[in-house]
């Protein structure tokens, strides 16, 4: 078993551009719902993941996944786990959550380098600082201004900075009282010009890209 592994979520087949967590030897990744509560936890934008939905497990040379309880399951392989039961789970493996929607898969990453080449990159671009309390963005000495549905879509897309988001993934994040049993859905041209708007504030400091009927992601723009 190779010593560096990572989890990846495949975030609407877009394989690669998901969040991912290193899975290090003697240690457990709890997988659920974004809340914004709990940072150890693998978050998925998604509101039919529970908030804890399961938990992969590193022992030794094996991994293992349980579902913990989660209301609309768990899959191997297209077989729907017993809750509270640990399975092998291996390379070849196909784990999905919620029927196939989300997808989640090992990968073996040969040494540190992705992690230091990042955090390299990282020291040589300007600093940046979010206030919740302001919704302001500080980049430098660049204090960008957003209003809260601009602010929570910059926190949504900094936090998943060069992953792709969908547009489904920002109706929840942004208008969560919006989205619960459909009381009033979101458009898709609401989403578009909040998108316009946040790209347009966000002047050089950062970049939002679309990705023709998928998505978005932000990048920094160190031009």
């Amino acid at each position: 078993m190779p010593d560096i592994i990572k989890i990846v979520v495949d975030t609407a087949g877009q394989k690669g551009h998901g969040s991912f967590h290193y899975l290090e030897q003697g240690k457990s990744i709890t997988i659920g719902r974004h809340t914004g509560m709990d940072h150890a936890v693998l978050s998925i934008y998604n509101q039919l993941v529970s908030k804890q939905h399961c938990c992969v497990h590193r022992v030794h040379n094996e991994i293992y996944v349980e579902d913990l309880g989660s209301k609309n399951g768990t899959e191997l392989n297209g077989h729907r786990l017993v809750p509270h039961q640990k399975y092998l789970f291996s390379f070849e493996d196909c784990l999905t959550l919620v029927n196939g929607l989300v997808g989640l898969q090992l990968e073996i990453s040969s040494d540190f380098e992705e992690t230091r080449e990042y955090l390299i990159s990282d020291l040589l671009v300007r600093e940046v600082r979010l206030n919740d309390h302001l919704q302001t963005i500080l980049v430098d000495d660049d204090n960008i201004t957003l209003s809260k549905k601009e602010y929570q879509l910059f926190k949504l897309l900094h936090s998943r900075l060069d992953h792709f988001v969908t547009k489904e993934e920002i109706m929840q994040h942004v208008w969560p009282e919006r989205c619960m049993d459909n009381i009033e859905l979101v458009g898709i041209d609401e989403v578009n010009s909040l998108i316009y708007r946040t790209n347009k504030k966000l002047g050089s400091s950062f970049i939002i890209k679309s990705v023709y009927k998928k998505g978005v992601f932000m990048k920094r723009d160190v031009s």
